[in-house]
């Protein structure tokens, strides 16, 4: 397997500020992230959990395969590999995240001038997704909030030092319940969606077919709740704009631009109305919401944009 190997680049070829850290297929999209003819601020790293194709460009860094689900592949390499100690901050996607590399420039641009530790890019409209939240407010430039998902994660470099150890809480790999216990770890401070740099998620989310491994994750997820004593939350604690400064807003104003700003999602589903409403006015107390996340939200989503 050798995660200490790498093909396309050698160690001290990696010099820009950032990293992309990305867990791969064949299948993957992250060639398409690319634009070799302008400069961008961010090293690209795949970790594959299968064989892929030779990589069309050189400046792509490629780990040995480390077999299995991203969580436990990326906690291999994270473990045996301190490069990514040298970057100031580290993205995690998953494979399957249609964006560009401007798009990815704007997103590391913003997390620095902000100051997020844990930071996502939002999902485009014409994504297929879990959670309300995680989708594009064009209303906001960004939002300061108490849950970023496990598909799209980055960390500033102290964030991941002091959140990695999380990893081994997952035997299954899978992760449910890793994107509630980092912001309780955080404080709940300078975590963050960015809505200018909206990602599309390109399959559907969908139930696991092998019972014994959802009921296993669910479980996993349930225990890492109660260890760490949190929930999801849903919750938009302050936004910011264009300026990158904080909005002035009351909490019904904060509070009326996020529902203004998830209209078409309340639309196809209005129980988003109320989850927001609630999420808003109870803060982390518990809300009745699906741990699994918005149902037949994403699938109604895609078939709208199609």
């Amino acid at each position: 397997m050798g995660v200490g190997t790498f093909r396309g680049m050698t160690a001290n070829r990696l010099r820009r500020k950032n990293l992309v850290l990305a867990r791969v297929g064949a299948q993957s999209l992250h060639s398409t992230w690319l634009d070799p003819a302008r400069e961008r601020n961010w090293d690209l790293v795949v970790v594959p959990y299968q064989a892929i194709p030779r990589q069309r460009h050189a400046d792509v860094m490629v780990t040995g395969v480390i077999p299995g689900p991203k969580w436990t592949g990326l906690r291999e390499l994270l473990n045996a590999w301190d490069g990514w100690r040298a970057y100031d901050r580290i993205w995690l996607p998953d494979d399957d995240i249609a964006t560009d590399q401007a798009t990815l420039n704007r997103m590391f641009d913003i997390a620095d001038r902000v100051g997020l530790d844990l930071f996502a890019p939002a999902l485009h409209p014409s994504s297929y997704f879990a959670h309300f939240i995680t989708m594009q407010n064009p209303r906001l430039h960004g939002r300061w909030v108490g849950f970023v998902e496990i598909m799209v994660p980055g960390f500033s470099r102290g964030a991941l030092e002091r959140l990695r150890p999380t990893l081994d809480l997952t035997v299954t790999g899978w992760g449910w319940g890793l994107d509630s216990v980092w912001p309780k770890i955080l404080g709940y401070r300078n975590v963050g969606i960015i809505d200018a740099t909206p990602v599309v998620h390109t399959r559907p989310v969908g139930e696991m077919r092998d019972r014994d491994l959802a009921a296993a994750v669910r479980d996993e997820s349930d225990r890492m709740l109660a260890q760490y004593e949190c929930r999801q939350t849903h919750t938009t604690f302050g936004a910011f704009g264009p300026d990158l400064a904080p909005l002035d807003l009351t909490p019904d104003e904060l509070l009326a631009e996020l529902i203004a700003g998830a209209r078409d999602l309340i639309a196809e589903d209005p129980r988003i109305l109320g989850w927001i409403r609630d999420y808003q006015r109870r803060g982390g107390a518990a809300v009745d919401y699906p741990t699994a996340g918005t149902p037949g939200g994403g699938s109604v989503a895609r078939q709208r944009a199609a």
